[in-house]
């Protein structure tokens, strides 16, 4: 499965499971202060959340999405498992 901007526009409004993974992610993520592709709140618990977790790389270069961590008015909900 291909997690493209697409992907993440169809999410929109849901809850997502990261799992950080070190090799062979799914998708390179970015965290940035501003000017992400999406906005998104940080989960405290996995309840509601949708689907397998997504295997995904933090970086600080490159990366295929850039999020943009919100308090309010997301654009979806993320819970990150380590």
């Amino acid at each position: 499965m291909s997690y493209g901007k697409s992907f993440f526009e169809s999410m929109k409004g849901k809850k997502i499971v990261f799992k950080e993974v070190s090799s062979f992610p799914d998708v390179k993520i970015q965290f940035v202060d501003s000017f992400g592709d999406f906005k998104v709140k940080i989960a405290d618990s996995k309840s509601f959340a949708s689907g397998d977790p997504i295997k995904v790389q933090y970086v600080t270069s490159f990366p295929d999405i850039k999020l943009q961590r919100v308090s309010s008015f997301p654009d979806f909900e993320i819970y990150m498992e380590r």
